[in-house]
């Protein structure tokens, strides 16, 4: 488990030096993008487990953001241990923001693929309310709704 979490730590790092790069090339629309790293406590039917969840949004307004998040935890359904693999497109869009916290709400929807059981499902997270707090190019963020993710999710957010 904690070579796992270095692992997606390293790919978070490697990732921001590519988007950045393309970011210093110029783009007519999109002003700002972020990654973000998550993770959720989600229950299966007999156990708890953590879903940790990388994700990446375009910013195309000040209200609209568009991108794709990508999931991976490991619990017990039917008695069985499975790995699960999610990856979904996602809409967020903000409610009210100041300089440093933002209300916004968010929409996604994707597949989820079981890998000990073979089976895949569609996956979808409502959060109807969210809050990000920072003011500069890190910041924190907690989400609350229903879908994949659980209840609430929270992590990090890395905007360039």
């Amino acid at each position: 488990m904690f070579r796992r979490k270095i692992a997606v730590i390293v790919t978070l790092i490697v990732l921001c030096g590519v988007f950045s790069r393309v970011k210093a090339q110029g783009r007519k629309f999109g002003r700002l993008n972020s990654l973000r790293l998550s993770e959720s406590v989600v229950r299966g039917n007999s156990n708890l487990s953590i879903l940790t969840v990388l994700g990446y949004r375009y910013q195309f307004s000040e209200e609209l953001k568009v991108g794709a998040d990508f999931g991976y935890h490991s619990g017990t359904y039917d008695d069985h241990k499975v790995k699960e693999f999610n990856g979904a497109a996602s809409i967020d869009f903000t409610y009210s923001h100041g300089r440093t916290v933002e209300f916004y709400g968010s929409v996604g929807a994707g597949y989820g693929l079981f890998t000990d059981i073979l089976a895949n499902k569609f996956s979808y997270q409502f959060n109807p309310l969210a809050m990000r707090i920072g003011n500069g190019s890190i910041a924190g963020f907690a989400e609350l709704g229903w879908g994949y993710r659980g209840l609430l999710t929270a992590g990090l957010a890395y905007k360039f």
